[in-house]
């Protein structure tokens, strides 16, 4: 795992997936580096907003990839993550259009993954690693059909 992002991932939340792990650490790290970037320009930059859309929907589109090729049920888990994606991209509006504060969605992100992460995806890692599935998947499409620019 990369050392800059492992510290932002306790270990009580990895989840013995390398690829999750990783992905779980950066997400958390983008959360503590967007949360600078709002302190230092007093605004959500656009630019960042749209790269932690993206780092969320890649992160989501591996999880997915992952259950599949292990041939896991993942509906439940997979409709999670999109009530998740449509919320976020609704508070970004509303935070650029200054009705929501970009503090309180850095710190309901925080929230949601931890809580993502001890409700749904320990168990997820612990049917990967039962499934005898290769524990990296192939990489994610985004929605634009072009494969994501690495993180």
């Amino acid at each position: 795992m990369n050392a800059d992002h492992a510290v932002f991932l306790p270990d009580a939340l990895l989840i013995n997936v390398p690829e999750i792990d990783e992905q779980h650490a950066g997400l958390f790290a983008s959360l503590a580096q967007l949360k600078d970037r709002c302190i230092e320009s007093n605004c959500l930059p656009a630019e960042d907003a749209a790269k932690l859309l993206e780092i969320l929907r890649t992160h989501c589109a591996t999880e997915e990839a992952l259950a599949r090729e292990a041939g896991l049920e993942f509906s439940s888990h997979a409709a999670k993550h999109q009530q998740m994606l449509k919320g976020i991209a609704k508070t970004l509006d509303e935070v650029r259009e200054g009705h929501t504060d970009a503090f309180s969605l850095i710190r309901y992100l925080e929230y949601w993954f931890e809580r993502h992460i001890r409700e749904e995806d320990i168990g997820f890692g612990l049917r990967l690693q039962g499934s005898g599935a290769p524990m990296a998947a192939p990489q994610p499409v985004s929605d634009s059909g072009a494969a994501p620019l690495p993180g």
